[in-house]
């Protein structure tokens, strides 16, 4: 198994068991519990997210808010790792988000929701770029508030 299927696999641990008998306390002790609105302009990322999610049934969009605040978590305990992150380039963290979604979505519902899927990845795109690179701090900290952009716009908010 390659290095970055085992960050997959963490992701998809705390998400699909979060809040059941295995006891893997979520939010962890040291994070609010709510996911925090994000400044207007991150929040201008996910426009085409927010349109698409408009439409979308309230249990897809709890799951998705849910898979993508379990991604921003994965992302900063990854960047703790000293000098042996598996998340360290651009590319890496595409196969990572790929292969987040082919686990974590049935293959029948692909394609439900319209531009559903581009859009997400624009909001990536817009936080760090489209260039294969390692990423920096920087980009790391971009790429946990894109995922934080993504999971509050799924969150249903009483709209």
């Amino acid at each position: 198994m390659t290095v970055w299927r085992y960050a997959i696999v963490g992701v998809l641990l705390v998400f699909a068991w979060r809040g059941s008998a295995l006891q893997i306390d979520w939010p962890p002790a040291d994070t609010d519990p709510t996911i925090p609105k994000p400044q207007p302009v991150l929040l201008e990322w996910s426009v085409p997210v927010r349109a698409i999610a408009a439409t979308m049934l309230p249990k897809d969009r709890e799951y998705l808010s849910n898979l993508y605040d379990a991604m921003a978590f994965v992302i900063i305990r990854d960047g703790k790792r000293e000098n042996d992150a598996i998340i360290s380039t651009t590319s890496k963290f595409v196969a990572f988000h790929a292969g987040t979604l082919q686990l974590a979505i049935d293959k029948a519902n692909v394609g439900r929701y319209p531009g559903l899927g581009e859009a997400i990845d624009e909001v990536f795109v817009l936080a760090v770029g489209a260039d294969v690179r390692a990423l920096s701090e920087a980009d790391r900290t971009k790429l946990v508030a894109a995922c934080n952009v993504l999971a509050w716009t799924f969150k249903i908010h009483g709209e």
